[in-house]
């Protein structure tokens, strides 16, 4: 089934414009439109709003993009967003020509998204900025001001001398016909009925949602996919789409750590038992090597090392299409009794994961 990134991307890549003046007036320039939005951008619709000196922040739409089958927005797309705001923070304190990649990033989810939450607003703000290495912190709300996710980041910063003086072109933006996906209604999920959820076990479904080619709004929007499912493990894969570039020949960290995420929760369900659901409390991803863009699929590899009676401790290894290791994710999951059988009886997905995360886990 086709997904978005098999459509020609549309955005700017390797616009060398972006580093002939400092990181806060290029940010700006951002802001203002001066200067074209990268791919990760029109994809989801994640803008920056305000800069400062140390100080970015962005905000996202909640669209049923970004939902799974069930209408369940996993906490992976907190870590979608929160990558950019962070780097863009440090940026801002940074002079013409340096770049950043992202070294670590850590995040703790503490409310769920639901239907009513229209938008994300993530302020980051830079706790340090030295020559090679930069620290920020991020926190996430909803457009009510509700806190919903917090994080924080490490990034290397290195030189990348532009001539200030020199005139670029504009790099080729792609196609502006049909509009940028965001924009557009989500394709209709055929991964279960949700009357039955309640009675089905996680892994057989998740083996059917395999052998027959299922799949999640989200997963349309990103091309990602389960290829193998087993009690505690899941592979899947996702393209270097061009789509995933927040401007450089990479792929955006932050579309990294939400498939971790996914793989890590695929995992973690195909341990529960039938009627039982789970909530992501938090991630930590480290980022070993650059990912290239059209480079072929990069794959990821979840499993479950702890499962107590309350909480599950996940791990995730993404590799590229050469076998190299990308990135290296921990996380962990708190376990719902009966959550699918209160989603399946009507129950909204957001009163299910908020009643449960408001308990404290026990040790297990």
């Amino acid at each position: 089934m086709a997904s978005i990134p098999d459509e020609p991307y549309r955005g700017a890549i390797g616009d060398l414009r972006a580093l002939q003046q400092p990181g806060l007036e290029t940010f700006r320039r951002y802001i203002y439109g001066d200067l074209p939005a990268p791919p990760i951008w029109r994809l989801t619709g994640m803008l920056p709003t305000e800069a400062g000196l140390g100080k970015a922040t962005y905000s996202m739409p909640v669209t049923p993009w970004l939902a799974d089958g069930t209408g369940i927005y996993w906490g992976g797309i907190y870590a979608l967003l929160a990558d950019a705001p962070l780097a863009s923070a440090i940026w801002t304190t940074l002079p013409a020509g340096k770049v950043l990649t992202t070294s670590e990033l850590n995040m703790c989810f503490l409310r769920p998204l639901s239907e009513s939450t229209r938008n994300m607003v993530a302020r980051a703000a830079t706790v340090h900025s030295g020559s090679q290495v930069g620290l920020s912190t991020v926190q996430i709300t909803d457009q009510d001001g509700r806190t919903l996710a917090f994080g924080s980041t490490r990034c290397l910063i290195a030189d990348f001398p532009v001539d200030p003086q020199e005139k670029f072109e504009e790099p080729d933006l792609g196609p502006s016909d049909p509009t940028d996906p965001f924009l557009r209604d989500s394709p209709a999920s055929n991964f279960c009925d949700l009357k039955k959820l309640g009675k089905q076990t996680p892994i057989e479904l998740q083996q059917v949602t395999i052998d027959e080619g299922r799949t999640h709004p989200v997963w349309q929007l990103t091309g990602y996919r389960a290829r193998e499912i087993d009690d505690g493990y899941c592979k899947s894969t996702i393209p270097s789409s061009p789509w995933f570039s927040l401007g450089s020949f990479s792929i955006y960290g932050g579309l990294l750590a939400w498939a971790a995420d996914m793989t890590m929760g695929a995992a973690v369900y195909s341990t529960l038992p039938a009627g039982d659901l789970f909530a992501t409390l938090d991630m930590h991803i480290r980022f070993i090597r650059p990912a290239s863009i059209d480079s072929g699929d990069l794959t990821l590899t979840g499993k479950v090392h702890h499962r107590g009676r309350q909480l599950r401790v996940a791990s995730c290894d993404i590799d590229n299409a050469e076998g190299k290791r990308v990135a290296m994710t921990t996380g962990s999951a708190l376990v719902i009794p009966g959550g699918a059988r209160m989603l399946s009886e009507g129950q909204k997905p957001e009163e299910i994961i908020a009643s449960a995360t408001a308990r404290k886990p026990r040790s297990d």
